[in-house]
């Protein structure tokens, strides 16, 4: 009896790491998804829909992230707590300007991704990241990303 739990267990714990798994298609749909929320609603609204737990976008270690381009934060699904801060000067793993790389895509392409070193939060190592920004209306952008 204890073998049979054993296995199905484990057969539990594989199911879930595949359903739970994210692919660069799933994290551009999560934010193509919110830049339909904020033109449709507007910026405020979406942004705070971000922050909400229950809002529909924070969904284990994908969440919404939102910025102005002066690197003032709007929202932020992991951390509400930081928006309103400026992360202008906030530099990855590897010391490169994240905000400011991030803005630039905004800026020059209106949407598209961005690889950086982030520490993830679960393993708490440095881990490879790639994150799918969007431009909004005005001087704004949101974002989402996954560790690879």
């Amino acid at each position: 009896m204890l073998n049979i739990i054993a296995k199905l267990f484990v057969s539990l714990t594989i199911c879930m790491s595949t359903v739970f798994a994210l692919s660069v298609d799933d994290v551009k749909m999560f934010v193509e998804k919110g830049a339909a929320l904020c033109e449709e609603k507007g910026n405020k609204v979406c942004f705070d829909a971000f922050n909400d737990p229950n809002g529909g976008f924070i969904k284990g270690e994908l969440y919404m992230f939102a910025y102005k381009f002066d690197g003032v934060a709007q929202s932020h699904g992991a951390n509400p707590s930081i928006a309103g801060r400026n992360l202008f000067k906030l530099k990855d793993a590897s010391g490169v300007l994240l905000i400011q790389a991030l803005i630039n895509v905004a800026k020059e392409k209106g949407n598209g991704w961005l690889d950086y070193k982030w520490s993830h939060p679960q393993t708490k190592k440095i881990t490879p990241k790639t994150s799918y920004i969007m431009k909004l209306e005005g001087d704004y952008f949101i974002g989402a990303g996954m560790y690879k």
